[in-house]
């Protein structure tokens, strides 16, 4: 895991960027979601933010490992978070082939067991998008604008 500043929007507002490395188990997720919560932890925004972003990530991995990677071990996922006063964006990567998201459609059953992380992350970020990165790998980008608290 590295550490370093650098900018987000502009070269004025200083983030904290984090990335990882995990494998694809499940028993990994909690890792990304404690590094998210002690983060996002100082910062002047609801709660209800933090747990949104926090379980948009926790799918965005659980769809790395599971559909990604093939639960396979030996294929890591890698999160990348960049933490600013006003944001939270997250960037997941996998050695899957990827989906036609352009093409995706909302599952009709929303209380089935499976299938609703796509909505979800939807639903919970204020951007979501799907592409390649330059080495190849599938990339996830999930983007929450933070509102300040009262």
């Amino acid at each position: 895991m590295t550490s370093q500043d650098g900018a987000m929007k502009d070269p004025g507002e200083r983030s904290q960027r984090i990335e990882l490395k995990i494998p694809s188990q499940l028993l990994y997720l909690g890792v990304p979601d404690a590094i998210l919560m002690e983060l996002a932890g100082d910062l002047p925004c609801d709660q209800k933010d933090i747990d949104e972003i926090s379980t948009s990530v926790i799918e965005a991995c659980t769809n790395a490992m599971e559909h990604g990677n093939g639960m396979d071990e030996q294929r890591q996922v890698e999160i990348h978070f960049d933490i600013a006063k006003d944001e939270i964006a997250i960037t997941v990567l996998d050695h899957g082939p990827g989906f036609d998201h352009k093409g995706w459609i909302p599952p009709e059953d929303l209380l089935r067991e499976r299938g609703r992380g796509i909505t979800i992350m939807r639903e919970f970020t204020d951007e979501l998008d799907f592409d390649f990165a330059a080495d190849g790998r599938f990339r996830v980008c999930l983007r929450k604008h933070l509102q300040r608290r009262e």
